[in-house]
């Protein structure tokens, strides 16, 4: 038998809270529901929740109120989506409901989350540079090429773009630092390197003609070898590209990356396609 009187003592404690709260018996039975959470779910659920246990509520929403282990969000009577965040209480021995369950109202927290997510998603797409390498990523070096393409159709100036696969084997941000290390050692002033989202290194060369370009790739391969461990495995293949008239900065990176794709498929270690 019920004991009324505990059952409404704990009630009273709970019911003018701010945030919801359920008071549950042994069994994790519904006994009462304090005031804040009965307006959130309105008459007809709260109807629902009372008496039950939570093995009576599967495949209902409502069910969440009972067994959440971590933040949940959940449709309320006024249709609009609230997180909450679960936190279960043992009440002292005596009383009727042996458990308190507290929801508390974490919506303006987790918009403030998700808004902070998008910004950040924001900024990550307007900026110009690798998280990884530091290098200018593919935005970025778009940014730069359109200028040096101008340049060559204005003063039908040579202009050549090297496309760099590289692999190897242990911890990949540790390996594409030392590369771009090494790439941007062996470089000139005047070029331009970046990385790519897939992880591709695109070298930007002024005044370079496709023949020293693929010498170019032919000196990063020997210092690939002679600087990377063993151990690294390190793999590198090449599409090698010169600036022609119909060439826009993205026709000229795409035919780079048509002949990186068939380097790839040589296998061979430091394979250079130039189209």
């Amino acid at each position: 038998m019920v004991d009324n009187l505990n059952l409404d003592q704990a009630l009273a404690l709970i019911d003018n809270a701010p945030d919801g709260a359920l008071l549950l018996d042994e069994q994790g039975r519904v006994l009462a529901i304090n005031g804040t959470l009965r307006r959130l779910l309105g008459a007809t659920a709260t109807d629902r929740l009372l008496g039950r246990i939570p093995g009576d509520l599967a495949g209902d929403p409502l069910q969440a109120l009972l067994v959440a282990i971590d933040n949940f969000a959940f449709m309320g009577a006024d249709r609009h989506p609230r997180y909450f965040a679960p936190q279960d209480l043992r009440l002292p021995p005596g009383t009727a409901a042996v458990r308190t369950r507290l929801l508390r109202d974490v919506t303006e927290a987790e918009h403030l989350r998700a808004e902070n997510e998008r910004l950040q998603s924001e900024l990550a797409a307007q900026s110009l540079y690798d998280a990884v390498t530091g290098l200018l990523n593919r935005r970025g070096l778009m940014v730069a090429l359109e200028p040096q393409v101008s340049r060559s159709r204005r003063y039908n100036s040579p202009l050549s773009l090297v496309v760099m696969d590289v692999y190897g084997v242990g911890a990949e941000s540790e390996f594409l630092v030392r590369v771009s290390q090494i790439l941007k050692d062996q470089l000139r002033w005047a070029d331009m390197v970046g990385c790519s989202e897939d992880r591709e290194f695109i070298m930007v060369l002024p005044e370079t003609r496709r023949d020293d370009a693929l010498s170019l790739t032919e000196k990063l391969t020997e210092r690939l070898a002679r600087e990377m461990p063993e151990s690294t495995g390190a793999w590198a293949a090449y599409g090698v590209v010169e600036w022609q008239k119909t060439d826009n900065s993205a026709t000229l990176l795409r035919r780079a990356q048509a002949a990186l794709a068939q380097a790839r498929t040589r296998r061979d270690v430091g394979a250079a396609v130039a189209l």
